[in-house]
């Protein structure tokens, strides 16, 4: 059974379970609540969609793999319009309404998106953010799911930003978020066509922080850095990647440097990793001159410092050169180098 409690968070910022709502609780009553944000695709009794109370509902299950950030804006606005007069000025009255958020336990999902209004309104680190909520109980469990926890971090890392266009440009660790759940939506049909596969291309302008990897032997472009995704390598002596087994080889040790560029899936990569829907590794050939730049596995791969990397899409560096917006090639004592 779901906890009734109500928890009183911030101010006048309430958290809880499904409970309270299909006990049809009178919340202006009791909390003076006027809004509820439900995130849930349960069904929200007709009672809290009419006066006094407004009812706006998130259909977002909770899993690592759904994306949080579409939702927090018309979130963060409901938010402050409930609590406050004039939401938009620099020290607003409060208008003396509350606001509940809640999902089917209280646990994951209504705390994340109340992590993400208190990170955004007063400036806190996710910890922060995180203490603020569980501090006046310390027995109740308020945990949102990794996923949730690393897009709250990467949310806080951008200063706010929730544009997925945005992220994908400017965040690499977006970047190498959507990589490890991209696997979930690949063969999807709905996901194929939209966000599965990138496109790659120069810029119109000169752009100083662009870079792009070409075919040694064609010159056809294919990567740049709003698809690179980058991965540091294991430091810790102790670390486990720093030692694996190679057949044929036996035990091996990483070396000190990388000798692959990972990238999100391309759309010159669609045919030939979508050819058979059973493979799951492959080769991947220049689609000009047709070859090898480098390989796929969608159960993972190890770069030669010893990462390991899921899914593991990567062009060699032996077989790729770096180039700037203009076309000249970024050597390897540039800063710019990969």
């Amino acid at each position: 059974m779901e906890d009734p409690t109500i928890y009183r968070i911030l101010g006048p910022i309430y958290i809880s379970s499904i409970l309270p709502i299909e006990q049809e609780q009178d919340l202006f009553e009791s909390h003076k609540i006027t809004t509820i944000i439900s995130i849930t695709d349960s069904d929200i009794p007709i009672k809290y969609k009419s006066s006094p109370y407004k009812n706006i509902q998130i259909k977002l299950n909770d899993t690592p793999q759904d994306i949080i950030f579409p939702y927090i804006g018309e979130i963060n606005y409901s938010i402050a319009e409930t609590i406050y007069v004039n939401p938009d000025m620099v020290k607003p009255k409060l208008s003396g309404n509350a606001v509940l958020i809640h999902c089917q336990s209280g646990i994951s999902r209504s705390v994340t998106f109340v992590c993400a209004y208190l990170m955004n309104k007063f400036k806190l680190s996710l910890e922060n953010a995180l203490h603020a909520i569980r501090r006046n109980y310390p027995n109740r469990t308020f945990e949102p799911n990794e996923g949730f926890l690393e897009q709250l971090e990467i949310y806080n890392d951008t200063e706010y930003t929730t544009d997925l266009q945005l992220l994908k440009n400017n965040s690499p660790r977006w970047r190498g978020y959507r990589m490890k759940y991209l696997i979930n939506q690949l063969y999807d049909e709905d996901n194929i066509n939209k966000d599965s596969f990138s496109e790659v291309s120069k810029p119109e302008i000169n752009d100083n922080l662009w870079f792009g990897f070409q075919c040694c032997k064609c010159r056809t472009l294919l990567a740049n850095n709003l698809v690179y995704v980058p991965h540091l390598p294991p430091f810790d002596k102790d670390d486990k990647q720093l030692f694996f087994y190679k057949r044929g080889l036996g035990n091996q040790i990483a070396q000190n440097k990388c000798t692959h560029i990972f990238t999100e899936p391309l759309n010159w990569m669609k045919d030939k990793i979508l050819e058979n829907d059973d493979s799951l590794q492959g080769r991947l050939d220049c689609y000009k001159c047709n070859s090898k730049v480098g390989n796929y596995n969608w159960k993972g791969g190890r770069c030669s410092c010893g990462k390991w990397m899921i899914p593991s899409i990567y062009l060699y560096k032996s077989k790729v050169n770096q180039i700037d917006s203009n076309g000249k090639l970024i050597l390897q004592n540039d800063p710019r180098a990969i």
